[in-house]
Formats: structure tokens, sequence, C-alpha cells
């Protein structure tokens, strides 16, 4: 549906098969969709960001590798990945 439009702010991320047996974040930090990936990939794109973002692109990668550690010495998911949760908003009413 998106590929060929016209449309230069849509991304699309797909699948990318790497054949090792990894944890549901390593997967997606293969594939560039965990969202880590994602938070990096939109400060490259938004050329505001691109000036600014250095500081957060590095903690974004830095817990990319605290992921991937854990998950190579435990073989599982850490708990603030698995448990994390979207924050509870205000509401503005």
């Amino acid at each position: 549906m998106a590929y060929g439009r016209k449309n230069k702010t849509l991304h699309v991320r797909g699948y990318k098969e790497k054949g090792n047996i990894n944890t549901p974040m390593e997967l997606a930090i293969n594939n560039e969709t965990d969202r880590f990936s994602l938070a990096i990939d939109a400060i490259d794109r938004v050329p505001k960001l691109q000036r600014i973002g250095g500081h957060a692109k590095e903690k974004f990668r830095n817990a990319q590798i605290a992921c991937r550690a854990h998950a190579y010495k435990h073989g599982i998911d850490s708990p603030e990945i698995t448990g994390w949760r979207w924050p509870e908003t205000v509401s503005l009413a």
C-alpha cells in the first residue's frame, strides 16, 4: 500500500532474517524495529533534531548495547524491556 507513493514522509520498516536464536528484543534491534532504532531514525530524518539529537542517539545506542548484553548473559530480555508499559496519561479535561 505504501510502496511507490509520492509521500516522502512515510518510511516503512521490514523484517530482516538473521538466522539466529535471539530474544524478541534482539530480533527487534536486528530488524531496526525496536523503540531505540526508531527513535534514532526519527532523529536522523528530522532536520532540527539532527543538530541537537546527538546525546539522545548515544543514550539509545547504549540502551541497545545493554539489552544485547543482558540477553547474552541471561538468555532472556531484561525486565525493563519485558515489563515496559506506556506511561499513564494525564487527562486535560
